[in-house]
């Protein structure tokens, strides 16, 4: 997914405000000033014009030391921008600078907009955060959990499959304690497990990768182990089931057109394909890193 814009909000702290701080604190709202917010003397918000040039200063020494190829930083408060500037390229190696509407991938903050998804069908009474998994999916009925063993007559481990101690629910699932994994840190049976399902194909739905990670053992017992997982992408599937309507869609409607993201999508289209930024070559490979 990508992002490049975020709307004024008020009121109380409820899911959709949340969302709209996450994205404004971890910089990547970009284009605030077309969604009308006024720009002002920094001053004005209570912000320091000193300390906030010290920004400038620490992102343009990062682009030359070659550390980053280019950002775009906004800080607003209360509905006013006191902050907003381009810094390095938008693709270095195209010698393209970043432009105040450029594009950028967001990678795994797509995980909070989830979970807010989620969080929304939570206050509507559909989701209940206790519930087990496998009362929205039921294919993940069984789970079993692997636990690698020593085979004595080999040295090798071998991997077994005994029953969780409890089933994983909607709130392990969030908190990245589900039992699940990823298949790229690490090569412990699970995960080698999980690369030959080829589990993070890109050219599946999220009813098929959900199917066959249905297939395989958790690498934990639900809620004893915080570990980094696709978690994220079984709530997907969730979101589908309860709401009726592909994830992609939800998220557009009730998340991202009313706080105005107009830039934000899982694919960027053709028009604005000259707006996405690019990350640098890795020295290491001397290619640009996957994303």
């Amino acid at each position: 997914m990508y992002i490049r814009s975020a709307s004024k909000f008020w009121g109380p702290m409820n899911v959709m405000n949340l969302l709209a701080v996450l994205v404004l604190t971890a910089s990547l709202s970009v284009s605030a000033l077309a969604q009308g917010l006024p720009k002002v003397e920094p001053g004005q918000v209570g912000f320091s014009a000193q300390r906030l040039h010290r920004l400038s200063g620490a992102f343009q020494s990062d682009v030359d030391k070659g550390l980053i190829p280019g950002a775009v930083v906004l800080i607003a408060r209360d509905g006013k921008v006191a902050f907003f500037e381009p810094f390095g390229f938008q693709d270095r190696e195209k010698h393209v600078p970043t432009k105040p509407d450029s594009i950028f991938r967001i990678a795994s903050m797509t995980k909070p907009i989830t979970s807010v998804a989620v969080m929304m069908l939570v206050e509507e009474g559909k989701i209940q955060l206790d519930d087990p998994l496998a009362l929205y999916l039921p294919e993940f009925k069984g789970l079993k959990v692997g636990v690698e063993k020593l085979v004595p007559e080999t040295g090798k481990p071998q991997l077994s499959l005994e029953p969780p101690r409890r089933d994983p629910t909607i709130q392990d699932l969030l908190r990245h304690t589900s039992g699940f994994t990823y298949d790229v840190f690490g090569d412990s049976l699970v995960k080698k497990a999980y690369q030959a399902a080829n589990i993070r194909n890109s050219n599946q739905t999220l009813a098929e990768f959900t199917s066959r990670l249905a297939k395989l053992p958790l690498a934990y017992h639900p809620g004893t182990t915080w570990e980094y997982s696709v978690s994220t992408d079984v709530l997907g599937r969730v979101i589908e089931v309860v709401s009726g309507v592909p994830f992609d869609e939800f998220v557009s409607e009730r998340i991202l057109k009313p706080l105005k993201m107009s830039s934000t999508g899982f694919f960027v289209p053709e028009s604005d394909a000259g707006r996405l930024a690019e990350p640098q070559l890795d020295p290491a490979t001397g290619r640009r890193p996957v994303l």
